[in-house]
């Protein structure tokens, strides 16, 4: 009973306690026909890196403790080939694939990261803890759940920054690699009035920006949500002017002015996964904090009820060793037991002599108790 009540408050505390610290950097190249992805990590890694829905031999590795994991990926291999890893071919002829990093080798959960590797498209990575995070206006709390059409505020994190932060090639994407382009290469939204541009908060050291509706792909309530972060060393390009420029077509001189910062940018590949819930069934159900709230309280109640029996648990095994622990005999001396006198006269006794009730005083004692009575004077009447 004990662990069982044990194990329902630990399930219950994920939800007040989540943790999103799984933060593998991602490196890849394109060389010889075969896409080289490098996946670091802050600590011993005993997960799984894979091509998603792609778990066989040539297209996974599982972490046993180290801290690097290293997949070779063939671009070129057909559909009827054993090393076959569903590499998808674009248009222009551009082949990417979607990578999973599983914090689990067989458990698919939350914490788990997609990322989408195009060949051709290399970054100057660079290992920074970065990160992109979901929060509602004026919270502090991460959200990995969001309600379709509600606004919400986008953070992009890095640990100890000490430049501007900056955002760029940012693309949403779900499980059948459907892709959704949100922020181009110089840091300017496609579309305004879904996503605003980064700005730096130099307070917070973050950079933040607006999601004016939540967004869903059809039947499919994962969003992925990847972007290129980094620091801005010098010659940062000034995001107010993104309303001056036609997003469709730059013009020669911003992209000629754009090509001498970005060598000053170390970017990193980052992303993060929000699943997105339809209003008219989230009913009794938060979008900050613990989601239903009566898991809050039921867990408070489990966590008193674990103290209250560990209290018990501790004050029965103290009494039981108390009983158990060795105690000293006290002998006494034996009493001695007198030969027992039916006429000896006991102290508080109304029955004082073995003389009888006539011999009381010392004048006349009387008969003598167990004395025949046949010589009596009474007798001889007779």
């Amino acid at each position: 009973m004990r662990s069982l009540l044990f194990l329902l408050f630990l399930v219950c505390f994920q939800n007040v306690l989540s943790n999103d610290d799984f933060s593998p950097f991602v490196t890849a190249s394109c060389k010889g026909g075969f896409m080289n992805i490098k996946v670091k990590f802050s600590s011993p890694y005993y997960g799984a890196v894979h091509v998603r829905d792609f778990r066989k031999s040539d297209c996974m590795k599982i972490g046993k403790g180290e801290e690097n994991i290293h997949l070779n990926v063939n671009i070129f291999s057909k559909e009827a080939d054993s090393d076959y890893c569903g590499v998808f071919i674009s248009k222009n002829l551009e082949r990417s694939i979607q990578l999973a990093v599983r914090v689990h080798k067989n458990l698919e959960l939350a914490e788990d990261k997609f990322f989408i590797i195009t060949c051709g498209k290399t970054g100057n990575f660079k290992d920074e803890n970065a990160k992109l995070v979901f929060y509602e206006k004026s919270s502090v709390i991460p959200l990995k759940e969001t309600l379709y059409g509600h606004q919400y505020e986008i953070k992009a994190e890095m640990k100890n920054a000490t430049h501007p932060i900056v955002v760029k090639n940012c693309v949403a994407f779900d499980k059948n690699n459907s892709k959704i382009p949100l922020i181009n290469e110089f840091g300017c939204p496609y579309n305004p009035d879904i996503l605003t541009p980064f700005i730096f908060d130099a307070e917070n050291k973050v950079s933040k920006s607006t999601l004016k509706s939540m967004f869903k792909f059809p039947e499919k309530s994962e969003v992925h949500l990847q972007c290129d972060i980094g620091q801005c060393e010098s010659n940062c390009f000034d995001l107010s002017k993104c309303n001056q420029i036609n997003i469709a077509a730059f013009t020669s001189d911003v992209a000629n002015n754009q090509n001498s910062t970005l060598s000053d940018i170390k970017k990193q590949l980052t992303t993060t996964t929000v699943f997105v819930l339809d209003p008219a069934e989230s009913k009794g159900c938060s979008n900050s904090g613990v989601k239903p709230s009566w898991i809050l309280w039921l867990t408070v109640a489990f966590g008193i009820l674990f103290v209250i029996m560990l209290l018990m648990n501790i004050f029965l095994c103290t009494a039981m060793n108390c009983s158990w622990a060795r105690t000293d005999i006290i002998e006494k001396e034996p009493s001695i037991i007198e030969e027992y006198d039916p006429y000896r006269s006991w102290h508080g006794s109304q029955y004082g002599s073995r003389y009888s009730l006539h011999g009381r005083d010392s004048q006349a004692k009387g008969y003598i108790s167990g004395g025949s009575t046949i010589h009596s004077t009474r007798s001889d009447r007779y």
